[in-house]
């Protein structure tokens, strides 16, 4: 179809000397959404857009601009002599652009006034969809009140003045659209002028008085007609243009009076409970209703659908020739079904982030969907088209995905993070150059026959990277089929970051306040001993989400898109579901992924019945039991050993809460730990705490290992379980000491544990201890499974971990990840790896490293 249609562009629009007027039309549609698009975002204060034009203060409205081009370009076009050409192709772009911004201010003209985001601005929308329908239908043909000869006749003029009579009467009817468009389309006038006319035209005001009957009739039509017409104009303009802002003049709506009713005895106030204060964020909005569902779930399966056929088209080579001849001859596919890996990863990802209800994605799903709807109907204007029951079945799928598009527009509320825009069109554009030229290269250098021009081969690589399918002819190129493949698969590369970068969901840089960290601290208070994870709660990385009344809360961190939260909730298991429905609603909110890591059996059971996650079995606790502890038996042999050894070598093991370290030594202890750490990234968020010496965390408890001269060789630091317990957070040795120390300094803690009330200690946590555990009978799936997770182990410790913590003969205590859909389960993997401190992002520099 399109090199089909690009024929007919030849033929009807170049050939025809129309190519300025289309050229024209094309330049005042593009600026003013344009435009449209920068009052937009200089209206939100988006920071990256340059913002207003205001040189010394004064500021230059680009109604300014609009005529210093209309005034350029026209007088150009009047001097240049002959047959202009190129010249005149220039021009009427350039003319079309300075049209478009004129128009865009057109209210500001008519009403000397700055009114452009007001309702009387909406004048100026008018006028260019006013312009643009007309210069649309010149190009198709019509003329104004019928077209004039060069010498027109008695008829040809009666025939205009009819016709203008016609527009008059409709006009004062009050059909300014059917007027106005009448004199170009003769039977909108005959149309408009023979039916009622509205109850507030001049026309109503004169002729309807003495008929009531009449206007009854024309207050029903406009009840139940124009006023829906309005209604969806007013939708579309507030789509394309932007909301005007709320008049100032338009009166209120006067409150309804309450009837005052008899005076009672006053009684006292009951006692209300007053809910945490949550962090601001996005309003509780109401839910669309289920037919826009409905319409929304059709367009992303329509987008599924077309990624699998893109697919089978770039990998199978039948099925690729058959788009290819539609494509290329009289039929035309619906939109985004083509062949070639970037158009199946624009409609999949797409169809994935319709599902997580982005606003970016629909807004492109929408203009794509559009704007094949436009080129398949100016096909359809012609017969070879139109003949064709395909081309008109294509037409009716793009045009049913546009309509669900537009019906579904409020389930799509999640807006994309700040600078993505400009970041993914500056990815894209500089990608996109880079490809070019670097295909147009390989074009030349794999060249059958003569090597074509630059200009071919950048025209022929451009054409690859967006599709295989071959829709577009370059008669001068003869390459290789593996070559289409090999650009077209950066392209897809290319794409993909792009969209990944323009529709990735916003950070969740809501900080933690001080009253937040208040309120868990009162919740661990009351409800600490519940959960060993919960003190890690107080993390300075994660945002929390409090229940309405203030009874329990959810601490979670955005990783990677991914609402992250660890352990269980924090507080009342009452109010445990509250917490997480309000965890939830702001995960659904920005589209993030929820996921859960680390929850015990019996959150992992609330968050099951509550969210309607899936739990999977991670790991599990290391708890020990301090009363139970001991050295004795042939099982603790290895441990009795070690701590023997250490012993006889002179260390030694202290024993002090955070609140009776003096601040000077435990400085030049967190000194100690950061040089230990050997610059590595800090591991852990779980079950680690993020910092070391906070005087709010006075409650810890630091165990220290010395040896024989009194330097520090080996710190562990315990947060409070509860009001009897400890969970281990951080674990430092000196490297060049002697192997054991940190087995030795948790043996005497443990032995030792009575004398700060400790009844259990939670130690480190081991993932996927059930593999590493020795099993008789075990099958060759399972020894496959241990053998990697060894293969894994030289890099991520997960069997050491589980040999350290079985050395002291613990209760296990189960621990799972909870997620949605399994195919979530990659993107939380990596999401947990991230925030662990297993993987690590790539940084141009080094910032600062937090204790």
């Amino acid at each position: 179809m399109w090199q089909s249609l690009l024929d007919a562009y030849r033929d009807r629009i170049v050939d025809t000397g129309r190519e300025p007027l289309f050229l024209l039309l094309l330049g005042l549609v593009l600026s003013f959404l344009f435009i449209r698009l920068s009052t937009r975002l200089i209206r939100a204060r988006v920071r990256w857009w340059p913002g207003n034009v205001a040189p010394g203060g004064l500021h230059i409205h680009h109604v300014v601009f609009g005529q210093t081009l209309l005034l350029v370009c026209g007088v150009a076009a009047f001097a240049v002599r002959g047959d202009g050409g190129a010249w005149w192709n220039l021009l009427g772009f350039g003319f079309g652009v300075g049209a478009g911004l004129v128009l865009d201010e057109f209210a500001l003209v008519l009403h000397l006034k700055d009114v452009y985001w007001s309702t009387q601005g909406r004048t100026s929308v008018d006028a260019v969809v006013l312009a643009v329908v007309t210069i649309g239908l010149l190009l198709l043909g019509e003329l104004p009140l019928g077209g004039f000869a060069r010498h027109p006749d008695g008829p040809t003029l009666a025939g205009a003045s009819v016709l203008l009579a016609l527009v008059v009467v409709t006009l004062l009817k009050g059909k300014t659209w059917t007027g106005l468009l009448g004199i170009m389309l003769w039977p909108l006038a005959l149309v408009g002028a023979v039916r009622l006319a509205r109850p507030a035209s001049p026309w109503a005001r004169w002729r309807y008085r003495s008929r009531p009957r009449r206007l009854a009739r024309a207050e029903r039509r406009e009840d139940r007609i124009h006023r829906r017409l309005v209604a969806a104009k007013t939708a579309a303009y507030d789509l394309v243009a932007g909301t005007p802002d709320a008049d100032p003049e338009t009166p209120a709506v006067p409150e309804a009076r309450a009837v005052p009713a008899a005076p009672t005895a006053p009684t006292a106030p009951e006692p209300v409970e007053r809910p945490v204060e949550q962090p601001v964020g996005p309003p509780v909005e109401r839910p669309p209703a289920p037919w826009r569902l409905r319409c929304a779930a059709a367009a992303r399966w329509y987008l599924r659908i077309a990624t699998l056929l893109n697919l089978l088209g770039a990998v199978i080579a039948p099925f690729r020739a058959q788009v290819e001849r539609a494509d290329r001859g009289e039929y035309f596919t619906p939109v985004l079904v083509t062949s070639g890996f970037t158009t199946a990863l624009l409609a999949g990802l797409l169809a994935v982030m319709l599902r997580r209800r982005k606003r970016a994605a629909w807004i492109a799903a929408l203009a794509l969907t559009a704007a094949h709807a436009a080129v398949c109907a100016v096909a359809l204007a012609f017969p070879q088209y139109r003949a064709h029951p395909f081309n008109q079945v294509s037409t009716g799928l793009t045009v049913a995905l546009l309509l669900a598009l537009l019906a579904a527009r409020p389930v799509f509320r999640v807006r994309g993070g700040r600078g993505n825009l400009s970041l993914a069109a500056a990815v894209l554009l500089l990608g996109g150059a880079l490809l070019t030229g670097l295909g147009a290269v390989a074009v030349r250098l794999a060249h059958t026959g003569a090597v074509p021009g630059w200009g071919a081969a950048a025209r022929y690589a451009v054409l690859r990277l967006v599709t295989v399918s071959g829709a577009v002819e370059v008669t001068d190129v003869d390459v290789p089929g593996w070559l289409d493949l090999g650009l077209n698969l950066p392209a897809t590369a290319l794409l993909l970051l792009t969209l990944r970068i323009l529709l990735r969901s916003p950070r969740g840089t809501e900080g933690r306040r001080p009253e937040d960290e208040r309120a868990l601290r009162d919740l661990l208070e009351r409800h600490g001993g519940r959960d060993s994870l919960g003190y890690f709660a107080l993390r300075r990385d994660k945002a929390v989400c409090f229940s309405p009344s203030g009874r329990a809360a959810v601490a979670y961190r955005v990783v990677n898109g991914v609402a992250l939260a660890s352990g269980d909730p924090v507080g009342d298991p009452e109010a445990w579901p509250q917490a997480i429905e309000e965890w939830l609603r702001r995960a659904r909110a920005h589209a993030w992924i929820p996921a859960v890591t680390g929850a015990d059996e019996r959150a992992g059971t609330v968050y099951v019945r509550t969210a309607g996650l899936r739990a999977l079995h991670l790991g599990d606790e290391a708890v020990v039991a301090a009363a139970g502890f001991t050295l004795d038996g042939r099982e603790m042999r290895g441990l009795r050993q070690t701590c023997r050894r250490l012993a006889r070598a002179g260390y030694t093991v202290v024993v002090r809460r955070h609140r009776d370290v003096p601040p000077e030594e435990f400085a030049g202890l967190v000194r100690l730990a950061d040089a230990w750490r050997h610059g590595r990234t800090e591991r852990g968020f779980s079950m680690a705490l993020g910092r070391l010496g906070d005087p709010e965390d006075g409650d810890c408890l630091l165990a220290e290992c010395r040896d024989e001269a009194g330097r520090t060789a080996a710190l562990l630091s315990f947060v409070p379980w509860g009001a009897d317990g400890l969970s281990l957070d951080l674990m430092r040795r000196d490297r060049e000491s002697d192997n054991g120390l940190v087995e030795y300094t948790v043996a005497e803690l443990l032995r030792r544990a009575g004398e700060f009330g400790v009844a259990r200690v939670s130690l480190n946590f081991a993932m996927f201890r059930e593999a590493f555990e020795p099993r008789m009978g075990a099958g060759p799936v399972l020894r496959l499974w241990r053998g990697v997770l060894r293969l894994l182990s030289r890099w991520w410790r997960l069997e050491s971990l589980y040999r350290a913590n079985a050395r002291y003969r613990p209760a296990w205590e189960p621990r799972y990840v909870l997620y949605e859909k399994p195919s979530e389960l990659p993107a939380i993997g990596l999401a947990n790896a991230l925030a662990e401190g297993f993987l690590t992002r790539p940084r141009l520099r080094r910032g600062s490293r937090t204790r």
